[in-house]
């Protein structure tokens, strides 16, 4: 048999079959060699000339390494593999360190040999690549049967290279000199054509390229046409019998060697590669586009941005950036529930768009806020612009069968006038955004000077809020929690305050924010739990043996770790885990991640009890509750606002403690005001409850004379009775 580089006057079409099967197995696999030996002896090598011998006289070794093989071994690196290294000698060439071999068998499993891929760098093959040399094998199996069978088969109608058709790949003979192409069955089927419908011109397969790429597949096939180049890789599209655009993936390599005429032919195999190219493409625009409103999101932004300011705008005009924030989607999000929020950016976006120049961009920056880019010639102009989103935007929205009001502020920053970065162009704008709200909803506002005054005073106060960790500088309140059918006050929520030493006592409000955006929030998170769990044994051992106290903890705070063990910190105080409740809020069960339930369930194995504050607030619903384990759930205080006026309310409220109670919580009102809206919510069945109308928040002190104070009252009235 023949290797490649060898060339005879004349090959059976045996041989011929097997050369190019070798072949295109090295194209197909991108391996240096591919060698098969058949049960009767014969040896088919096809590699480089300088190796073909060497491979041809190792060809018992292959066997003998490989004489037990099932289906297919691949040894990764031979110098690695403790059978192959003492087997191959060290200073063989070439040194073989990777080989693969599949096992040829007939129908009843008997052998009929063995294909080999070969490398002299290590490799691997994936499970696709492992699963296709198994299809090749097996037709090739076929093949040899038939062979073996009839002694001899018309190279006509039994190539070797057909086999690949098996796996799925169009494989394709191209002789260069006649320019005439034969092309499998499986070649012309992916295209969605019959056997007979291509013929074997050159012009069958570039005809129906896509213009776009015509050029990059015939500067590769000149390439090797004219001797610069030995295989050809191309990526492309190709126009299917459907009138459809397939993207189809070519490998080649020149078959036979070079003569004085240059390359005389190539084999290589096609491969539909459309279904990567769509994976690929929607990777693409999930990457670089929001998924809600199909906006560019802020990625695909920063890249339009700078595009547009280095671009050709004109010499007298500028680029505006335009931050537009939704003024109060937060309350309609949390008062309709995420699906609302949803249908009312999307409504928002179309709005935005309708509102602007084809011209210019629109994408989303995250949550309720949209960038508008665009390129004007004055300040009439863009002001214009500006105007004319704020009043689409102002409009009803009709969602379903609610209709809400939803208005925008604008903050408006400008290329060259303000700055030259991009970058600094979305500070400034950000800051013009925060001079609107604060003036009033529904408003513009142009970067200025001041502006940047301001952030360097919010900036300072996250520098004190620093200082103010470090000094602990803060105060718990607390506010009594109690029972709506006695009236007798077990729990109290721990609120913390800052005490600035200039503008006093600062809401959480205020510095919550910034102490989450600058990860203080976990040293103030423990520093308040400390405080709550320390007050909560004075109470325990000096007035209500099993009184309570909740601490909050935010988002950010309980997915991240802190420095302080609370269990091991009521330990320490020789209090139990029941003294304390975590409050969180109806946000974190959106995640339904294992990560969350896995803190929760940390935190309820210590006995420490979970709340679960502001529901009703979000998109709470049974699948979440249910998923899990809670002792407290807070109804928020939207629903007691109206809850004597309002016949919705109760019946919300009166559903939501039933449920409640199924589920084996415990109810907490937050927000009572007036002794009507304790009485109801009592008749209710509603367990706890908290507000106004029991007690302020109060400091330590202050609190610990209401509790003997109501103690008191409460022990009189009893004595009374």
């Amino acid at each position: 048999m023949t290797s490649a580089g060898t060339r005879t006057e004349a090959q059976t079409p045996l041989e011929q079959g097997m050369e190019s099967l070798m072949a295109a197995l090295c194209a197909q696999f991108e391996v240096e060699a591919a060698m098969l030996v058949t049960g009767q002896g014969h040896v088919v090598v096809h590699a480089p000339s300088a190796i073909s011998a060497s491979l041809r006289a190792q060809a018992p070794l292959f066997c003998q390494l490989t004489h037990d093989v099932q289906d297919i071994r691949q040894v990764e690196d031979t110098l690695l593999d403790p059978v192959c290294a003492a087997l191959f000698p060290a200073q063989a060439t070439p040194h073989i360190r990777f080989f693969a071999a599949a096992h040829l068998k007939d129908a009843n499993g008997d052998c009929l040999g063995w294909l080999f891929l070969i490398n002299t760098e290590p490799r691997s093959l994936s499970q696709l690549q492992q699963s296709s040399l198994l299809a090749m094998a097996s037709m090739a199996s076929q093949w040899l049967t038939m062979a073996i069978e009839n002694q001899a088969l018309a190279a006509s109608s039994a190539r070797w290279k057909f086999a690949l058709d098996g796996a799925g790949h169009g494989v394709w003979d191209w002789d260069l000199n006649s320019n005439r192409v034969a092309f499998s069955t499986q070649w012309k089927t992916m295209l969605g054509y019959a056997d007979d419908e291509i013929g074997d011109e050159g012009d069958e397969w570039i005809s129906r390229v896509h213009p776009s790429d015509i050029a990059d597949l015939r500067a590769q096939f000149d390439a090797v046409k004219a001797g610069e180049a030995q295989s050809l890789i191309c990526e492309y599209r190709m126009l299917t019998k459907s009138a459809e655009w397939c993207w189809i993936l070519s490998k080649g390599m020149v078959m036979t060697g070079n003569d004085s005429e240059g390359p005389r032919r190539m084999i290589g195999t096609n491969t539909d590669i459309t279904a990567r190219k769509q994976t690929e493409r929607l990777i693409w625009q999930q990457a670089n586009y929001d998924a809600l409103t199909g906006l560019p999101n802020k990625h695909l932004l920063n890249q339009l941005l700078s595009e547009r300011i280095h671009g050709d705008h004109g010499a007298n005009n500028m680029v505006a950036l335009m931050i537009v924030d939704l003024d109060n989607f937060k309350d309609v999000n949390d008062a309709l529930g995420h699906i609302y929020g949803d249908m009312l950016l999307m409504e928002a976006a179309s709005r935005i768009q309708s509102a602007v120049l084809p011209v210019d961009i629109v994408a989303r920056e995250g949550g309720d806020e949209f960038i508008i880019v665009t390129t004007t010639a004055s300040l009439a102009e863009l002001e214009k612009t500006a105007a004319n989103v704020l009043r689409v935007l102002s409009q009803s929205y009709e969602l379903l069968s609610e209709v809400v009001f939803c208005a925008a502020s604008i903050g408006i920053a400008l290329y060259p006038q303000h700055t030259l970065s991009p970058n600094v162009l979305m500070k400034y704008a950000d800051q013009a955004l925060y001079l609107a709200k604060s003036k009033a909803r529904g408003q513009y506002a142009f970067y200025s000077q001041e502006l940047e005054q301001i952030a360097l005073k919010r900036s300072k106060l996250t520098t004190e809020l620093r200082f103010a960790v470090e000094e602990q500088a803060f105060e718990v309140f607390y506010q009594p929690i109690f029972r709506l059918d006695n009236r007798v006050t077990v729990k109290a929520e721990a609120l913390v305050r800052w005490k600035h030493p200039e503008r006093g006592y600062i809401s959480p409000a205020e510095f919550i924010p910034l102490a989450e955006s600058t990860g203080l929030i976990n040293a103030i998170g423990d520093w308040v739990f400390k405080e709550a769990a320390a007050f909560a044994k004075a109470l325990r051992d000096s007035y209500v043996p099993d009184f309570q106290i909740s601490v909050n903890k935010s988002p950010i705070q309980f997915l991240t770790v802190g420095k302080l063990d609370w269990a091991a910190f009521l330990t320490s105080l020789g209090l139990p885990g029941k003294a304390i409740s975590v409050e969180i809020t109806e946000g974190l069960l959106l995640q339904q991640s294992q990560e969350v339930n896995a803190r929760i369930k940390k935190i309820r194995d210590t006995g420490m009890s979970i709340s679960l504050d502001d529901f009703g607030t979000g998109y709470s619903s049974l699948s979440y509750l249910s998923s899990y384990e809670i002792d407290y759930l807070k109804i928020d205080r939207s629903f007691i606002t109206n809850l004597t006026t309002s016949t919705k309310n109760q019946a919300l409220c009166k559903a939501i403690i039933t449920m409640a109670h199924e589920l084996g919580y415990q109810v907490i009102a937050e927000g009572i005001e007036t002794e009507q809206q304790l009485n109801l919510l009592a008749e209710l069945g509603c367990d706890l409850g908290q507000g106004y109308f029991i007690s302020r928040p109060l400091p330590q002190h202050d609190f610990v004379s209401w509790l003997a104070s109501s103690l008191s009252t409460l022990q009189l009235a009893e004595a009374a009775g």
